[in-house]
Formats: C-alpha cells, structure tokens, sequence
C-alpha cells in the first residue's frame, strides 16, 4: 500500500472512531447534566421556586436560541431578528404544548428575576463548556494521532529511500567489480601481446582470453542496460495471444545444446494442446531461458533439469533441477540485483542480474515467479529427485 492510501485509510478509521467515542462520551454527559448536574445547582443556590428541574431540557434550548440570536444580531445587523423578538416567539410556540409549560413558566419567572436568571446563565455557561469540552478533546487527540501517524510514514519513506539509495551504491560497486576483472584481464593479455612476451604459440589461447573476457563485459553491460530500459516508462509489453507451450518447447530446443555441453540432463514435460495466454512472447521466451541457463551454470555437472508446464486452476511453468538448495537467507535476496550466492562475486559466470530481469518481467505481466524448495516443492508434484524449482503462476 502506498504511503498516501496508508495515511488516508488511517484518517478515515480514526476519524469514525473517535466520532464514535466522543458521541458515547457526550451522551453520558449529557445524562448526568440533565438527571445530576441541574437538578444539583438548582438546588444549591435555591432556585427551586424559579427554575423547575423538569423545564432544565428545554430551557436550555431557549437561552441558546436566544443567545445565539443576539450573536447573530450583532455580527449581521440585517438579521432583523432581536433576543426579545425570538424570546417571545419561541415563549408563543412552546405555550401551545403541555410538556411545555414547565419551560415556560420557568422563563417568565426568570424574566421577572433577573439575578437568578444571571446566575442561572452562568451555570449553563460552565454546563455549555463541559457538553463542548469532549469536542475539543477528540479534536486534539485527532490532530495529535494523525500528526504521529504523518511522522511515522515520513520516517518509513525516509528509511525507504536510504534503503533505495544504499541498494543504488551497492548495484554501482557491483557492476564496477564485475566490469573490473575482466577489464584488469584484457588490459593484462594485450599488454603481454603488445610487448612481445608472448611464444607465438600461445597467441591464439590469448586472443581468445581477451575475447572471452570482452563477452562477458558485454553481456554484464547489455543485462544492465534491459534491467534500466524495464523500469523507464517509455518501455511498453508488446502483449498478444501466444501459445505458452510452444514457447517453452523453443527455449528449451534453444536451451538443449548448452546442458549438453555441461553434462546436463533436459527433461521436458509440455501439453501437445496449446495453452493461450495474452502476454509479450518475446520477453516471457526471455524468462524461461533465463530459467534454464540458471540452471545450468549454477549447478553441478549431471544436474536433471525438469521444464513442464500445467494448466488447471492456474497455468503455471516450472523449471526445477536436482542441484543444490539454496540457502535460506538467500531465497528472498536472489530476485535483487547482483546477488548470486557466491562470496566471490560472479566468479561462475553469472551477472547476478538474470533473475532481478525476469522477475520484473513477470511482474510486469502481472505474473509472479517464485523459488520452491523442500517440503514447499513436493505439493507440485514434479517428482522425488528435484530439490527445487522456479515457479512462474500465470
């Protein structure tokens, strides 16, 4: 969730429980004020004979009325609307009810004493300001609560983009190293050549270092680059309906050579009948023989590779092997880039960068890509022999 949908979502949330609250609050005293409070100050300041605890109700109403009338009056002239013209309208419209007639009388007697009626006035006063107070407290406590809550996503977003930046560094020092040795060694190879230390013999196995080494800063710089172009927003899917089986059987023809070469086993288990889905072929083709290679290079000589591809509930394409697992605090590192699970940095061939690509790919096909090790990877059913498998759900 972003920090904006976050900080919303809290307001709103606060915002209808503290309503909650302070309504309870507020009906509470309310009911004392109206069963405890009024009943009490009548009594302590002998007003029995004026003022009728049965009237406090709406007695209260008028002199807020009027109150209020004289506010308005004031600040608006136009009003046309005086205290004494809104008192004897609302004496005139209240006498036409029974219930009623407490409150009225209760007026007139105040009306005909003025120091209890200001007395009285000022006791509604203070009543006014404790009915008012739970307001202002569950204002202060909203206002203070989502003032924290605006801090602590701040700090979140602060620590974030250190996190960001301290990722940014790390991927710069890790493609510096990987470009490095291989620059350190062609510098080396064509210095040796360039001076003549070189037997003529050994020419060509030069040559063929430095050509080697070249390769290898190409595809780190080339991986790079695609890794960049998939986060830039002028990058687009080229999505369409393609055969997702007929697409894992070409990587996989693609892929049959080189786990040959590296004394592999491929074991490719695809439906005869298509599989439509609506993707960008040309990227997902990517992923699957990304996949493979990992596969490959990452694993020891006669390592089984198993690529299939179901289509129940989900379609999902597995490529698992019978390599090592990988460790534990590695599983969730892996999909970031330059991590390779090797303390020597690339030293296998690898950039660190393929499974940070393919897991944006399918992110951004709204895919998702997985590792499944032991006990996880027994609930796909791939077989006893595999030890771990990369899951793409589509």
């Amino acid at each position: 969730m972003s920090s904006e949908r976050q900080l919303r979502g809290f307001i709103l949330s606060r915002f209808f429980l503290v309503l909650i609250v302070t309504s309870i609050v507020e009906f509470a005293i309310v009911l004392v004020v109206n069963r405890c409070l009024i009943p009490f100050i009548i009594k302590v300041f002998n007003l029995e004979a004026i003022v009728s605890p049965e009237s406090s109700e709406k007695l209260f109403l008028i002199l807020f009325v009027v109150a209020a009338t004289a506010i308005v009056n004031k600040v608006w002239p136009y009003f046309h609307a005086s205290p004494e013209s809104t008192y004897n309208a609302l004496i005139g419209l209240l006498s036409g009810s029974g219930d009623n007639k407490a409150a009225v009388q209760t007026v007139i007697n105040l009306h005909e004493h003025p120091g209890a009626a200001w007395l009285l006035a000022l006791s509604l006063l203070v009543i006014a300001i404790i009915l008012v107070t739970p307001y202002v407290v569950a204002g202060i406590v909203f206002a203070l609560s989502a003032a924290k809550e605006i801090r602590k996503l701040e700090h979140e977003k602060d620590e974030a983009r250190k996190a960001e930046e301290k990722r940014r560094y790390l991927m710069i020092s890790n493609i510096v190293h990987d470009l490095k040795t291989p620059m350190t060694t062609v510098y080396g190879y064509a210095k040796a050549l360039n001076d003549g230390m070189v037997p003529p013999e050994k020419n060509t196995e030069y040559h063929e270092a430095i050509m080697a080494k070249t390769d290898r800063m190409n595809e780190v710089v080339a991986l790079l680059l695609d890794y960049v172009k998939l986060d830039s927003e002028g990058f687009i899917l080229k999505k369409e309906k393609t055969d997702i089986c007929e697409t894992v059987r070409a990587c996989c023809a693609l892929s049959y050579t080189d786990a040959e070469v590296a004394g592999d086993t491929l074991t490719v288990n695809i439906p005869d009948d298509p599989v439509y889905i609506e993707a960008d072929g040309k990227q997902l083709a990517r992923v699957i023989t990304n996949l493979i290679t990992n596969a490959i290079r990452h694993n020891p000589e006669g390592t089984k590779i198993g690529v299939s591809v179901t289509s129940d509930e989900d379609t999902r394409i597995f490529v698992a092997d019978t390599g090592d697992e990988i460790a534990e605090d590695m599983k969730e590192q892996i999909f970031e880039p330059f991590v390779t699970g090797d303390e020597s940095r690339a030293s296998d061939g690898g950039t660190g960068l393929g499974l940070p690509l393919s897991s944006r790919i399918c992110e951004m096909h709204g895919f998702s890509l997985k590792l499944a090790q032991k006990p996880e990877i027994n609930r796909y059913r791939l077989g006893e022999e595999y030890k771990k498998v990369f899951v793409i759900t589509i």
